[in-house]
């Protein structure tokens, strides 16, 4: 089958730092091609010249530098029967009438982000409404990368609003939910079963990572992180602003003892980045979008073999029990800290955890593993055409 995913961010390939929607489009690829699709990528101009200027540099194979306005001649050019849409950014530009069947991933709640980054606006909620359910409106199938977004998309396909759109353009009733977990691809040369450092080597390395987000961060220096320090470990930072320009503040407050990396670092560099620690830690403050994100830089670091200390409620603290491939705990409570400072000083408990971490690469977020159920749905679809 020939499918084209659309992405909203660069992906891997271009040289430069990726976000989660760039990886996530390149997982998907990825996976779609191990189960014999022809897959083609598009990345908008527009932000590629915001990165590069007006002298872009190659495309890499499989993926083209498209101009959000051409997307639907881009599609018919790559004749593809399947059009596939991370989040809803770009489906303006598409049309809901062309022959073809749209996917729309959900690959982030991005109203639930809207309201918790505290400058929502009115307009700003209605905009996003009305882009969503259009591109609702448009799917044939709903793709989510968690079990917790199920629900969620399905009460977007239940709202009046969306099945009126689909009945105005006398689309089938019925759409499918298909759960595709965040879909990790793997840098060349990078290799989740990577050799465990010495267990006799102390300190730990115990990694930070990621963009900062004033409404999921910790105000103040938490004292589960002090507290790693003061049991004898390293505290390694890696979380710059956005490369891309964003505005976000600088990251949580950290202890003073915190040792800073530069970043942010091109995707095979971060990779590499977190598989010199022994386990990365990322607790946040809960709040719905929190509950209901897989956090991308949790996900990297379980497909790169990465034990996790996790904050409690979210996609990825499921994932993190059934494959015990950490620590899931509340951030307020010294006594899990302690006692999770106490298994870290076990080499026999790091090394369970570092095989469950291992275990939850190959199950959960190896692309080939992650789109089987999407791959064979996605051939209904093209049978029923």
């Amino acid at each position: 089958m020939r499918i084209v995913v659309i992405s909203n961010d660069v992906v891997p390939g271009f040289d430069v730092p990726v976000a989660a929607p760039g990886l996530r489009a390149a997982g998907l690829a990825e996976g779609l091609r191990s189960h014999g699709h022809e897959v083609s990528v598009s990345v908008p101009a527009d932000l590629m010249r915001q990165l590069f200027g007006s002298q872009l540099p190659p495309d890499p194979h499989g993926v083209h530098t498209v101009e959000p306005t051409a997307l639907n001649d881009f599609a018919r050019a790559q004749q593809a029967e399947v059009v596939v849409f991370i989040n809803s950014n770009l489906t303006p530009h598409l049309d809901p009438g062309a022959d073809v069947h749209y996917v729309y991933d959900l690959f982030a709640p991005k109203l639930l982000e809207l309201r918790a980054s505290g400058s929502a606006t009115q307009a700003g909620i209605e905009q996003l409404t009305q882009t969503k359910v259009r591109a609702l409106a448009m799917a044939d199938s709903v793709w989510v990368n968690g079990g917790r977004k199920i629900a969620y998309a399905r009460e977007w396909l239940d709202r009046a609003d969306v099945v009126a759109a689909r009945k105005d353009r006398s689309a089938t009733p019925g759409q499918t939910i298909s759960l595709v977990e965040m879909t990790v691809p793997l840098p060349v040369g990078v290799d989740p079963q990577r050799p465990d450092r010495a267990q006799a080597l102390h300190p730990l390395r115990i990694g930070m990572a990621g963009y900062a987000q004033r409404w999921s961060s910790l105000d103040e220096v938490h004292p589960g992180h002090q507290l790693l320090i003061d049991r004898g470990h390293e505290l390694h930072v890696l979380s710059p602003g956005h490369w891309g320009g964003s505005t976000e503040p600088p990251p949580n407050a950290l202890p003073d003892a915190a040792i800073y990396h530069e970043g942010p670092l091109r995707y095979q560099d971060f990779a590499r980045w977190v598989q010199s620690t022994d386990v990365m830690v990322d607790v946040f403050r809960p709040s719905p979008e929190r509950r209901m994100a897989m956090i991308t830089r949790s996900a990297v670091a379980l497909r790169l073999g990465v034990p996790l200390i996790h904050a409690v409620d979210s996609e990825i603290s499921d994932i993190v029990r059934e494959h015990d491939a950490g620590w899931v705990l509340d951030p307020d409570n010294r006594t899990s800290w302690n006692q999770v400072c106490d298994e870290l000083a076990d080499d026999a408990e790091r090394a369970r955890k570092t095989a469950g971490a291992i275990r939850a690469s190959e199950e959960r977020f190896a692309p080939l593993v992650a789109v089987a159920e999407a791959s064979e749905q996605l051939r209904t679809l093209g049978t029923a055409s």
